[in-house]
């Protein structure tokens, strides 16, 4: 019985020790990546390509997530699956707290990306990588196709809202100008 008793205290303290060195924990998890080759048949497209624009959709946002989406678009190299035009935007999370992968402009990466083709998306769990890092991927894929449609899609991730302001702007402007002379002729 004193054997049980000073046990229960040992286990105890080993208990509250543990407590007060917590490990580092992360929200996303990931399974092990499939294959080169799975990956290429269970992805909507599989291409590398330039990181040329990058739009937070919550930029404005009071309340920011790291799951909030963020629209990068590409200037496609190759492709070897899915994709045929020059550019193409895919989504992918804020942060890689929340899976998301965090891309930086005007780096190259060969990317692995799921859902519809007008609403591509990735993520770390996929085997999207730097280029520079994808080396045994590319070598495994071959050669991929060189885009056959060119289309510019710089419009679509937006200037919409500067384009929105510069227009009140000369609204107000042409308002406060026609406002001026009238006042001047009374």
């Amino acid at each position: 019985m004193k054997y049980i008793k000073e046990i229960l205290v040992l286990v105890l303290l080993f208990l509250i020790i543990i407590g007060f060195f917590p490990r580092q924990a992360s929200a996303c998890s990931c399974a092990i990546p499939e294959s080169v080759k799975d990956e290429l048949n269970r992805k909507t497209a599989v291409f590398s390509g330039k990181v040329i624009k990058m739009k937070d959709v919550n930029r404005l946002s009071y309340i920011k997530s790291s799951g909030d989406p963020i629209k990068v678009l590409f200037d496609v190299n190759e492709s070897w699956k899915g994709i045929d035009t020059s550019q193409v935007i895919v989504s992918a999370a804020r942060s890689s707290a929340s899976c998301g992968y965090e891309f930086e402009l005007n780096k190259e990466y060969l990317v692995y990306a799921y859902g519809e083709i007008d609403n591509l998306e990735t993520g770390i769990c996929e085997r999207t990588a730097l280029l520079t890092a994808a080396g045994e991927d590319l070598e495994i894929l071959g050669k991929g196709i060189e885009p056959t449609v060119k289309v510019d899609l710089q419009d679509e991730l937006g200037n919409s809202n500067v384009i929105l302001s510069f227009t009140i702007i000369v609204i107000l402007l042409l308002i406060g100008f026609i406002f001026r002379k009238r006042m001047k002729k009374s």
